[in-house]
């Protein structure tokens, strides 16, 4: 975790081997979660944001505080299942071709992905087809 992060919570007891720190409330944590994919610059996946939080909010209250970010439409569920801040999606590149099984707020994520994904028959190929065009996209600029 970024010593941003921790200088945003509460020191209980400090000594020369171990720090223990206040755990954050819904809104620190959402705070966190916004600053370390502000800080990566980029859409993280799930298991980075928990790595990045582990010690200090299990994996329930992560995805509490992520769904409730991705129902006021300050983060986007990305459709590899990365989380970026909205507005990151229109010039994201997916990493990776396949996406978990359950969106976490599937209203949302359809939504947004759902015409994209119906009209190329599956997520994966809508994944391929979304990465193809981006990247044609970035090579395009590059030679102009």
């Amino acid at each position: 975790m970024s010593s941003k992060s921790k200088n945003d919570l509460k020191v209980i007891y400090e000594d020369d081997d171990v720090i223990v720190m206040q755990a954050p409330d819904d809104k620190s944590l959402e705070n966190l979660v916004l600053s370390i994919i502000n800080r990566k610059g980029r859409p993280v996946s799930w298991k980075e944001l928990r790595r990045e939080l582990s010690g200090l909010a299990g994996e329930d209250r992560l995805r509490k505080v992520l769904i409730s970010l991705i129902e006021r439409d300050v983060v986007v569920e990305m459709i590899d299942g990365s989380f970026g801040i909205k507005g990151m999606e229109t010039n994201y590149i997916p990493l990776r071709i396949k996406k978990r099984v359950r969106p976490l707020v599937p209203s949302k994520f359809r939504a947004r992905w759902g015409p994209l994904i119906s009209s190329k028959g599956s997520i994966a190929a809508a994944i391929q087809a979304l990465k193809a065009s981006k990247e044609g996209k970035k090579h395009e600029v590059g030679l102009t």
